[in-house]
């Protein structure tokens, strides 16, 4: 062997070897299956998604309503096809996430000022759409009632139905309130009471957009004024489902 050229053969090897890893490494069918981070870019209608980067990958059936800036996980198989999992978190509630949280104890108020926040059906929201649903016991002078409302970050939308009884109320059979808000952090509605000790229920249900992460919460008080607290009673809840 000529020791002269041995060291520029051996470059030229050591070379090309180089290249056969870096041709490997872009090669799904030499590298194998795969998976990574992804943003997705645009949501085809044919059950695909496109990345930021131009992969095209199929939605599992769990990835429900994709959306352009989701946070994504993907995968590639060795003949070079994606598939899309699902989303990865980023902090706050995640869609299809349901945030719940339950009275742990009694609040009574003889005040008919503006409607304040309830101390414990409260919480913190990251932006989204979410469908509100609450369940309130409740007692009160019949003359009292309850008056309900909801306070949410700066531009939160949406509409809402009480789900009681109507304020003419006058037996635990009465008719409900048929009456609906579409401005759901502004204006209030009162549902009825038949006397204080006579716990009676309420299933707010409704559609919140919320604009800015913050704080929501269920606010109330008195309808009318009355010296005889009305009682919004431990137990109650409130659970708000993203689905945007």
């Amino acid at each position: 062997m000529n020791t002269a050229t041995r060291p520029l053969g051996e470059a030229l090897a050591s070379a090309v070897r180089e290249q056969a890893i870096q041709a490997g490494a872009g090669t799904s069918s030499v590298r194998g299956s795969d998976w990574r981070m992804a943003v997705v870019a645009t949501v085809g209608s044919d059950g695909t998604v496109v990345t930021t980067d131009g992969v095209t990958a199929r939605r599992d059936e769990s990835y429900l309503s994709p959306a352009p800036t989701d946070l994504i996980v993907i995968s590639q198989a060795s003949n070079g096809q994606w598939w899309a999992w699902g989303r990865g978190s980023t902090g706050g509630v995640a869609i299809g996430e349901t945030v719940a949280v339950r009275k742990s104890a009694s609040t009574s108020r003889a005040s008919t000022a503006t409607v304040s926040a309830d101390p414990h059906l409260t919480m913190t929201l990251s932006p989204g759409t979410y469908l509100l649903d609450a369940l309130l016991m409740y007692d009160a002078d019949a003359a009292a009632d309850l008056k309900l409302g909801w306070i949410g970050p700066a531009s939160t939308t949406g509409a809402w139905w009480p789900g009681g009884a109507d304020s003419s109320v006058a037996a635990l059979a009465s008719s409900p309130r048929w009456g609906a808000l579409s401005d759901i952090t502004t204006s209030t509605i009162p549902v009825g009471a038949v006397g204080a000790g006579t716990i009676m229920a309420c299933r707010p249900v409704g559609t919140v957009i919320i604009a800015t992460a913050g704080v929501f919460a269920l606010a109330w008080a008195q309808q009318s004024g009355s010296a005889t607290p009305t009682v919004l009673r431990g137990q109650s809840t409130l659970q708000m489902r993203r689905i945007a």
